[in-house]
């Protein structure tokens, strides 16, 4: 019998997104669910609520940095070779410039990271648009022109590429934002002018936000976005959010709507996710898989005879879907997806970058024991 990996979870109520996986689209609605810490990261100090003083004993505690830092001098200093300018071929509206007293109009766009030796830069899909030519400005002030290798809108992410030799790029590391909790100390550096990298402090704020979608009619919501504190504004839209190691776990994404200051961030591990699909493709083909999830509570594992509350519960599925012809019916609590633990939140994003025609296992719990079916996964319908 294949070990069940995911773990239950104490933690703290919140408002989430209930959402059904259609076409990786959701038919979605709030409801109360509980969502607890992950575990930590091989970088992070373990420490028992019972150490603390005036704490109770209620589990471990996820401590990336034992105190605040006097200051992030070092961190910005040695992070500062990675963060990048781009400019404009053409003068833009409402750029970084802008912002600046006197400054008026400018060629400037945003900020950017360098990814790898190879010259890829990683920056925001809504910073570049339809501009006829790019300029990326490393911190050196060396200036060249950047290629758009792939964009995806939906994530807000596009990665450009550059002709520089590699002795001047160098490539930030990234990290891992799964682990990532709320109340972690983050920076959020950019390059807005070409001349200086900028930076802010913050701690994350949240890690459901979602961004949404019109797809074939229906709303998305791949529960992607991080939100942080720390100030992101026109010029480092595009940058990257570091832990205190100085791993990049998030891009900055969107700045500001009309409801109010969103400072949205796109998570590193969803990011990596559709890289290697920019570099062949261009564009993130998504597949889709057809099923309504919820999530599992204490009360369903209980009638289900799971061991652990976790998994995603199908309350329905959509016929003729790659769902339906695996054999998946409503009832089924998915468990793994291509042999990855998954709830109601992490399965919608992974079916919809797991790729087209794949013969993929998903192991289900049904009727008191694990089931592996086989996905074919099919493109998500126009």
């Amino acid at each position: 019998m294949r070990r069940l990996q995911s773990a239950s979870r104490s933690g703290v109520s919140s408002r989430v997104l209930v959402c059904a996986l259609l076409a990786t689209s959701f038919a979605c609605r709030e409801r109360e669910t509980t969502q607890g810490p992950d575990q930590a990261s091989v970088t992070a100090t373990h420490v028992s609520d019972a150490s603390v003083a005036g704490q109770s004993n209620s589990g471990p505690v996820r401590i990336v940095y034992p105190s605040a830092p006097g200051s992030f001098v070092k961190l910005v200093r040695e992070l500062s070779p990675s963060v990048v300018h781009l400019r404009s071929s053409h003068k833009v509206h409402g750029g970084p410039a802008a912002l600046l007293p006197g400054a008026g109009d400018s060629n400037a766009l945003g900020s950017a990271f360098v990814l790898d030796r190879d010259g890829h830069l990683v920056t925001s899909a809504h910073l570049i648009g339809t501009a006829p030519e790019i300029r990326a400005v490393l911190a050196s002030g060396d200036e060249y022109v950047a290629q758009v290798v792939g964009q995806d809108a939906k994530l807000d992410l596009a990665l450009l590429k550059i002709n520089a030799p590699a002795a001047v790029l160098t490539p930030i590391r990234t990290g891992d934002s799964d682990p990532v909790e709320v109340g972690e100390w983050v920076l959020a550096l950019g390059n807005p002018e070409g001349s200086e990298v900028t930076a802010s402090a913050g701690i994350i704020s949240s890690l459901g936000a979602s961004n949404r979608d019109e797809i074939a009619g229906t709303q998305t919501n791949y529960q992607s976005f991080m939100r942080t504190d720390a100030k992101i504004d026109v010029g480092n839209s595009g940058g990257p959010l570091v832990n205190t190691a100085g791993a990049v776990i998030g891009v900055s994404s969107a700045v500001s709507t009309k409801s109010g200051d969103m400072r949205l961030v796109v998570p590193i591990s969803r990011a990596r996710q559709i890289f290697p699909m920019l570099k062949t493709d261009g564009v993130v083909t998504r597949a889709w898989l057809g099923v309504f999830v919820h999530p599992v509570g204490n009360e369903v594992a209980k009638a289900k005879r799971l061991e652990r509350a976790s998994g995603a519960l199908v309350s329905d599925v959509v016929p003729a879907s790659p769902a339906a012809r695996a054999g998946i019916v409503a009832g089924d609590v998915i468990i793994e997806f291509d042999g990855k633990a998954v709830d109601h939140r992490t399965l919608p994003f992974l079916a919809s970058t797991a790729g087209v025609g794949r013969q993929i296992p998903v192991l289900v719990w049904r009727s008191g024991q694990p089931r592996e079916l086989i996905v074919v996964s099919a493109k998500m319908p126009e």
